[in-house]
């Protein structure tokens, strides 16, 4: 019933979208959807999806869109809309497998069927919704014991959108966790002649050995495969233009307009020249740290994980020194990515302190605070960059005290699994 009551939402959305951008100055479409659209055109001509400038993405999915100009041009919004409901679907089984309640799992696939952000995102034109599939299908493979089909599904995630990097740490830390376990248990079986394992000597092998594998080295060797083979492949055909518009480009971005990052006010005066502007080179450093530290950390839990790792990568955004010296920008089209994963933890987060409540209403209103001095920005017309800024300032605080709160919920959520386990 869900997945009906979502296809009927989005055929809604498509059909008011058609006509909005028939009868209005304020296209529905996504402008990246025309980019889509183009490259696939040069694509079946023959000619390179890199022909049209601003196309940074994949082949692949230019590929995909090749029925926009041989079919009809609405194919792309309907294999997206499509992905949505595939994604719907994989939310009910993972969550059915992760001994969610009825009552929850309806509510997880309700909350990605019906936001306004996947709704609208897939309707639009965009295909963030392919890449959530390619994770979640991650997900199911290595809840399954499908460690081959995860494999190469997480190669091709990354190949495809790059972020889902991030998530390499965790995954070989999740196998040698599950490794010590098994060594664990089998050592802890009555009878077994067995003695328990001994951790490796010395702090370098310790290390190693809470992090490396035999299966994980073979995920790893796999995806990598994937990834590599996908990149030589479309190198052959495209060339140097291909590494620079899909990869290199996004690791020298900047982008002097107003968007959610706290960095684009730097970025603003780098562009006017202004002195003092490249200062803000610290999201790198944060960045890191705390993207190992959440990967190590909570690699037991990969759904939690990964949504905690998305809200870390999108809060604390790289800084920039300067002209093209990098900025990745904060855009309500990366806030799908924690839907991605928010359905799968929604039991965990259902019995986790009010005070998350309480952090996700002041992100909501942060967001909102910080849409009016956008709107006052490019509709109005007025001089309010200091406004934009200060409202980028209060909502990273937002983001800061959401992922406290999250942190807060996966220890409550660990400290509850510790004492049913010493119960049983």
């Amino acid at each position: 019933m869900l997945l009906w009551a979502g296809l009927a939402v989005r055929a809604l959305l498509l059909i008011v979208g058609q006509w909005q951008d028939a009868h209005s100055q304020v296209k529905y479409t996504d402008i990246d959807y025309e980019v889509y659209t183009d490259a696939a055109a040069s694509m079946a001509r023959g000619g390179s999806p890199y022909d049209r400038s601003t196309y940074r993405y994949t082949p692949l999915l230019a590929a995909a869109l090749v029925p926009n100009v041989t079919l009809h041009k609405a194919w792309g919004k309907l294999l997206f809309c499509g992905a949505d409901l595939l994604a719907a679907w994989l939310f009910r089984v993972l969550l059915r497998r992760r001994g969610a309640a009825p009552r929850l799992q309806a509510a997880g696939v309700a909350l990605w069927l019906f936001s306004p952000l996947t709704a609208a995102i897939s309707t639009r034109g965009n295909g963030e919704a392919l890449v959530t599939c390619m994770l979640l299908g991650l997900l199911l493979g290595l809840d399954s014991g499908r460690l081959v089909a995860a494999a190469l599904l997480f190669g091709l995630a990354v190949h495809w959108r790059l972020y889902p990097i991030i998530f390499a740490l965790p995954l070989l830390r999740h196998f040698a966790l599950l490794r010590l376990r098994r060594q664990q248990a089998a050592a802890a079986a009555p009878g077994s002649p067995r003695p328990c394992p001994r951790p490796p000597s010395g702090l370098l092998g310790a290390a190693a050995g809470s992090l490396l594998s035999p299966e994980g080295l073979a995920f790893a060797a796999l995806s990598g495969l994937v990834f590599l083979c996908l990149g030589v492949a479309w190198y052959c055909l495209y060339g140097w233009q291909f590494l620079h518009e899909t990869y290199l480009y996004h690791a020298s971005r900047t982008d002097p307009r107003h968007n959610f990052s706290p960095y684009f006010y730097p970025a603003y005066l780098a562009s006017s020249g202004a002195p003092g502007s490249g200062a803000w080179d610290v999201g790198c450093l944060a960045q890191l740290v705390l993207q190992a530290a959440v990967g190590w950390r909570c690699a037991a839990d990969l759904p939690f994980c990964f949504l905690l790792q998305t809200v870390v990568l999108v809060a604390f955004n790289k800084a920039s020194r300067g002209r093209g010296q990098g900025l990745e920008v904060c855009t309500a089209q990366y806030f799908v990515w924690y839907l991605s994963f928010l359905p799968l933890v929604l039991p965990d987060l259902a019995a986790a302190p009010n005070k998350l409540l309480a952090a996700g209403a002041a992100w909501g209103a942060a967001m909102a605070h910080w849409l009016l001095w956008a709107y006052l920005l490019e509709f109005q017309g007025l001089r309010v960059h200091l406004g934009v800024w200060a409202a980028s300032l209060a909502f990273f605080g937002a983001h800061v005290w959401l992922i406290c709160e999250l942190l807060a919920a996966w220890r409550h959520k660990e400290a509850a699994g510790t004492a049913k386990r010493k119960r049983t």
